[in-house]
């Protein structure tokens, strides 16, 4: 099956069920256009991760499974490739909260990512050496254990993990999670390098919908597992809604897109 040559990734209408039981998706659809960065919008427990995973092959380990929809990554539809079959289809996703070898030192943590390519140590020096020109912090750090860099450090060493494995698409869950802003501003400073340098497409998932939609080129905001809008990164931080929920705090407390929309519809029909 293939989808829009225009498009890397394509979602359609999938439905996702934990232990055939628990409902976490229902009827989401997204497009990551090639060489673009799309952010996943929403609070804790709204569906990214999920999302994320859906499409990286990894819900099989927690049980999960995509009961209804399609999913096509470059042409080829998503379906029962294992994780390590869609890194070598050039997709790899950096999980949430920092994941790396914390006895191994930082370059043997970065070269770990190439594990996949096969490549000869002239090839891994040569790419290293790329890598850094990125990850200036990394090479200042490159003999010292990852286990005891900051938590900023060790999100940069996810990333570069995974980009010495020479990806079309990254998927990266909460990459600002837990960090001071101006690494924050850092780390997304490097992230878009990479996208605009290395024309990898991108598809972060995010809480930070600020510095998200500020380094993207698209969005969508997904509320209990369903999309409740999309549209450019510019016509969402203009968006008065989001601004409401998502930018700031509210007279009314907090909300969801939901609520929202469904006192809308009350006062429509009133």
């Amino acid at each position: 099956m293939t989808g829009n040559s225009e498009n890397i990734l394509e979602i359609n209408s999938i439905e996702v069920m934990y232990d055939s039981v628990i409902s976490a998706l229902h009827d989401v659809s997204l497009n990551v256009p090639k060489g673009k960065i799309v952010a996943l919008l929403g609070g804790n427990g709204a569906g990214k991760s999920t999302t994320l995973k859906s499409i990286s092959t990894m819900l099989a380990a927690e049980r999960g499974k995509v009961t209804k929809g399609s999913i096509i990554y470059d042409g080829t539809e998503v379906k029962n490739q294992s994780p390590y079959e869609m890194v070598a289809l050039g997709m790899v996703q950096v999980l949430e909260g920092r994941r790396c070898f914390g006895h191994l030192t930082v370059e043997e943590n970065i070269i770990a990512g190439a594990y996949s390519r096969k490549l000869k140590k002239s090839q891994i020096k040569d790419e290293l050496e790329k890598i850094y020109g990125y990850f200036n912090r990394l090479r200042d750090r490159r003999k010292s254990q990852a286990g005891f860099t900051s938590g900023g450090e060790q999100q940069m060493i996810a990333v570069a993990r995974a980009m010495m494995a020479k990806p079309k698409m990254l998927l990266l869950d909460e990459p600002s999670m837990g960090l001071a802003p101006q690494l924050v501003a850092e780390i997304f400073n490097i992230v878009r390098e990479l996208n605009q340098k290395e024309g990898v497409s991108i598809l972060l998932a995010e809480q930070n919908t600020n510095v998200a939609l500020r380094n993207a080129d698209y969005g969508y905001i997904i509320e209990t597992g369903h999309v409740m809008l999309h549209g450019t990164a510019d016509e969402l931080l203009n968006d008065e809604k989001v601004k409401e929920l998502y930018l700031g705090i509210s007279k009314e407390g907090r909300k969801n897109f939901r609520d929202v929309l469904r006192e809308e519809a009350n006062k429509k029909s009133a």
